[in-house]
């Protein structure tokens, strides 16, 4: 048994660890994709900390500038000096989605771009589709699955024997590089294998997320989201309106994003953090309002959900740790790094071992 296993750790992992590494790499760069974005676009560089201009001159400065569809969401400014930013979905023939970054100061509009087309966009596709739409995000997916399986077989074949547990995470550096390395190798894997698994199941629960909730459906309770119609008028408040009455209903709010009415029935919906959520970046509590005469329809509080959508809601924010903290992100950045050093570590000791062999 335990030299199959052994088997399988070493070849499973030398055909598949190329697609962890790329995948664990990239996904240490998204940890603070936004960040990244504003440092290597000039565009974005030299925003006023403190912005003067509302959202609905935001919101009309886009629309100038991408005059040919109509925009679905906003994304307020993440922080003081980051910009807003706009998003349309372009004709129906190409599906494109275009972003326009704002200036919050001025309402002036620093760049139009198309998602996916952009550095950080670009390796987000990457991490979650490998650039190959839907069979990509699949096989994403069952990366996710293979790395969950490299976990447990590792932890197996480091699990030590008899009553060796004083030399499990010894290290030794006298004896050669090929000794250093195996230690090195089994050790950063079974400390960093919590975290690994935590990453991989999350990432299963977002590309396999219909399966997912049914099975947590199928063991505890699951509402489904609710949607909301008003009365189409032709005048609607300003956004700065609405947001300003959802900041008094609940003090302390952050609105992270709206959602635009598509249809003059429709509702606007806005994703907010309310005090006491554990995320910072992530708007998971929902609010829906009627953008004519700023009635509030519906609430769906994040602190207060059945457990099925706890456990739903948590996925995204514990996958890329904004649940944990700027500590907790920094952490998620160097384990991203540990598959493709397991690779190069793993690849390393077989080729050693081969050449071995050869001279043998």
């Amino acid at each position: 048994m335990r030299e199959l296993l052994y088997l399988f750790h070493k070849y499973a992992g030398l055909l598949l660890g190329v697609f962890l590494a790329l995948t664990g790499l990239s996904g240490s760069l998204l940890v603070f994709d936004h960040a990244l974005d504003e440092v290597i676009t000039s565009q974005l560089h030299g925003i006023a900390s403190q912005p003067k201009s509302s959202v609905q001159q935001a919101l009309e400065s886009a629309e100038a500038a991408v005059p040919f569809v109509k925009a679905t969401r906003i994304d307020l400014a993440r922080q003081l000096g980051s910009p807003h930013t706009v998003r349309f979905i372009g004709p129906p023939s190409t599906n494109r989605r275009i972003e326009v970054s704002i200036d919050p100061n001025s309402a002036e509009v620093l760049v139009v771009r198309e998602w996916g087309q952009y550095p950080m966009s670009w390796i987000y596709r990457f991490h979650y589709t490998l650039l190959a739409g839907d069979t990509g995000k699949t096989i994403v997916g069952f990366i996710g699955f293979s790395l969950m399986l490299f976990c447990a077989s590792g932890l197996f074949l480091w699990w030590p024997r008899r009553n060796r547990w004083k030399h499990a995470l010894k290290i030794v550096r006298r004896k050669g590089a090929l000794r250093f390395y195996w230690d090195l190798h089994r050790v950063i894997g079974v400390v960093t294998m919590p975290i690994l698994t935590l990453c991989a199941v999350t990432g299963i629960a977002m590309v396999f997320s219909k399966p997912f909730a049914t099975l947590v459906g199928s063991v505890t309770t699951i509402s489904e989201l609710p949607s909301y119609s008003v009365a189409a008028k032709s005048k609607q408040l300003s956004l700065d309106t609405l947001i300003q009455i959802v900041k008094k209903q609940w003090p302390g709010s952050e609105v992270k994003r709206l959602f635009l009415p598509q249809q003059p029935g429709d509702s606007l919906r806005l994703s907010v953090n309310l005090p006491g959520e554990y995320w910072t970046n992530y708007g998971a509590s929902i609010i829906w309002l009627n953008s004519h005469n700023g009635e509030i329809l519906g609430v769906r509080d994040a602190r207060n959900l059945p457990v099925g959508n706890t456990v739903l809601t948590w996925m995204f924010p514990l996958h890329n740790a904004d649940v944990l903290g700027l500590s907790g992100r920094w952490l998620w950045v160097i384990i991203g790094a540990v598959p493709a050093f397991l690779f190069g570590s793993g690849a390393y000791l077989w080729l050693r071992k081969l050449g071995h062999r050869r001279l043998s």
